[in-house]
């Protein structure tokens, strides 16, 4: 199984309904080719870079994902076809994903998460008092 990232950019005069059935249709096929969504992110409305069809705002969206070849060419041929979609990009970032690993990444961030935390703000105390002090030695 590869994993995959994909943005698109929808059209940002969509009402909130369409823009969800839009989400809808893109999330209820990964599962159905056989895929797993590990994220969905909406970025939000967003200034373009250069002018896409005559539009110079658009709703961004990444997704994180895993599955086949077959899954990238049906997503990609169905925002081919749908008219609220300006444009899309999928990259392959991995292959041969194993999604075990992913839980195992998941779990030891967020052990470092919880133990780092406490040591930066440690970190971030002596540098503030060592601050204090030289300005006083100052």
């Amino acid at each position: 199984m590869n994993r995959y990232e994909t943005i698109f950019i929808a059209y940002p005069d969509l009402a909130d309904e369409d823009r969800q059935n839009v989400f809808g249709k893109v999330k209820d096929l990964i599962p159905k080719e056989n895929g797993a969504i590990l994220k969905f992110d909406e970025w939000g409305l967003k200034n373009l870079a250069y002018e896409i069809a005559k539009q110079t705002r658009g709703y961004y969206v990444y997704m994180d994902y895993t599955g086949g070849g077959k899954l990238v060419k049906e997503l990609e041929r169905i925002m081919r076809i749908d008219d609220r979609i300006m444009k899309y990009m999928t990259v392959l970032t991995d292959q041969e994903f194993d999604p075990a690993s992913l839980k195992a990444d998941t779990q030891l961030a967020s052990t470092e998460t919880a133990s780092g935390d406490s040591s930066k703000e440690t970190e971030e105390k002596e540098q503030t008092s060592t601050d204090t002090n030289s300005e006083e030695g100052a």
